[in-house]
């Protein structure tokens, strides 16, 4: 066993194993059974002398041999040994021991996977069915789980009213995890009379406030798909549930806090009013890892209300330094949709902007560039005191995300800082150094902007601008120089149309 445990091809010391299968010992009988399954597919002769052994274990007075056996037979995977998996199949499924058959109804779809044809007839999917009445719940489980592979093609198991009100009926003895299986599987039942939904719907209301959090989603699907014809509810079912499920995020492991909030999010819409008393559990903890802070900084915005938005700004501000890149720019998204949704939060939002701007981190520098874009500065007191100190920092940033997200700012706000032309005339005496297209292509784009705000400063630093880049080799940057250049030599008024359409465009992103 250690030699197949360190890798190594054990095949050619089969004939030897397979003289131990009858071993009194547990412990080697179980070696021996995992080994002979392992390899009985190389050597299919040698193996058909085991199956008269496991054969007769099937029949071993002791049920864990009974089940062991009956394992490693079907797991033998080659057809010759599918007629001789049957008939164990057969007798476990009706074995005294509840776990032979637990086994045996787990090993159908082993079998079913070696030899399709067999089960044309229907016989051993008529057993399975018949087993959804045992009195074990695993064993219900179990078969549930081998006919939805064995009749996959079909669109798995059948369920109709008097299979859901056995599995409603029995729910309460099945395992967490037995009852979320049934939970997910019960969606494909579909309640012929109202009064049969509302049945359904009493005996379901008990797992809907259960404290095991996986089976409360698992039931609040199973609710929505139950009263699709019945939205009216949902708000009532919604509220139920979050009543319940919001004790569980405070104490949750943070892999099981992700999920509940995943969960959360793709109802967020409708669920805003239920959740907003509630916006202090979305804060972050220092010790969340980076993909559960995202997931709560891209919800805790949405929460806002005017009572605790002030509460919910603080919260973000303190991400928006992160040393982490992608948590500080998650947490500036955050703001400006804090921002938008309250207009009222602007003069903090500006003033803790200022204070961000003079930060000596470069990335925070760069994000407040490629946020500050989605915000309308043209209307906002003290906007264009943040344009300006933008423009003040803008020989720090050393990443191409955020050298193009300045130049972007530029072109949107170029009409609230007159020394724009200038700034734009340090990128042009270094184009010819500049190897990046993209920030070519953003620099033209940004020069034709500006130019209409500043024509005087800007034409002759435009005609500069248009002869680089139609020269340039990057034929996506030249068409666009000749684009504009054809276009402005046209009718600079209709160029002014099209690139203020352009402009709200690049706002929307």
């Amino acid at each position: 066993m250690r030699l197949h445990v360190n890798g190594i091809d054990c095949a050619r010391l089969l004939p030897g194993m397979l003289k131990l299968l009858a071993h009194p010992d547990l412990v080697t009988k179980k070696a021996v059974y995992h080994c002979t399954a392992m390899y009985a597919s190389k050597n299919p002769e040698l193996s058909l002398l085991a199956v008269n052994t496991l054969m007769q274990e099937c029949s071993d007075s002791n049920p864990l041999i009974r089940g062991l056996a009956l394992k490693t037979l079907t797991s033998l995977n080659h057809e010759t040994f599918v007629e001789y998996c049957l008939r164990g199949i057969n007798q476990g499924l009706s074995d005294k021991s509840v776990y032979v058959r637990r086994v045996a109804a787990r090993c159908c779809a082993r079998v079913y996977q070696q030899n399709v044809d067999l089960y044309n007839d229907g016989t051993l999917v008529n057993q399975l069915y018949n087993m959804l009445r045992d009195s074990d719940p695993i064993v219900v489980v179990n078969s549930m789980m081998a006919l939805e592979e064995i009749l996959s093609k079909e669109g798995g198991i059948v369920i109709n009213k008097n299979i859901a009100n056995h599995l409603l009926n029995n729910l309460k003895d099945m395992t967490p995890w037995g009852q979320c299986y049934i939970l997910n599987i019960l969606q494909k039942y579909k309640p012929k009379t109202q009064d049969d939904t509302f049945n359904m719907l009493n005996i379901l209301d008990a797992f809907l406030v259960s404290q095991n959090t996986a089976v409360t989603t698992a039931c609040l699907q199973l609710f929505l798909s139950l009263i699709s014809s019945l939205p009216h509810l949902r708000p009532q079912v919604f509220k139920r549930y979050i009543k319940n499920i919001v004790a569980a995020i405070p104490q949750g492991n943070p892999e099981l806090v992700f999920h509940i909030l995943d969960h959360l999010n793709s109802y967020r819409e409708e669920i805003k009013a239920e959740l907003q008393p509630h916006y202090s559990i979305f804060f972050c903890k220092e010790s969340d890892p980076l993909y559960l802070k995202k997931l709560k900084l891209n919800m805790l915005p949405h929460l806002t209300m005017p009572s605790h938005a002030k509460e919910i700004l603080s919260e973000i501000f303190l991400h928006t330094s992160s040393s982490s890149r992608e948590i500080s720019l998650w947490a500036l998204k955050a703001v400006t949709v804090v921002f938008k949704c309250d207009a009222s939060t602007a003069p903090i939002v500006i003033k803790k902007l200022k204070q961000l701007i003079d930060s000596e981190n470069p990335h925070t520098i760069s994000n407040i560039f490629r946020v500050v874009r989605s915000l309308n500065l043209n209307e906002i007191k003290g906007g264009s005191e943040i344009i300006a100190k933008i423009a003040s920092k803008h020989q720090k940033l050393t990443d191409t995300e955020g050298q193009l997200a300045f130049l972007s700012v530029l072109s949107q706000y170029g009409n609230l800082l007159e020394d724009s032309p200038y700034i734009i005339e340090e990128y042009v005496e270094n184009f010819p150094n500049e190897t990046n297209s993209v920030i070519k292509y953003q620099l033209l784009m940004t020069c034709v902007h500006v130019f209409f705000h500043h024509p005087a400063a800007m034409q002759g630093i435009l005609g500069q601008v248009l002869e680089l880049c139609i020269q340039d080799a990057d034929k996506s940057v030249q068409s666009q120089a000749l684009l504009y250049y054809r276009l402005l030599n046209h009718d600079v008024e209709h160029t002014k149309i099209i690139t203020s359409i352009e402009m709200q465009e690049l706002q929307e992103l």
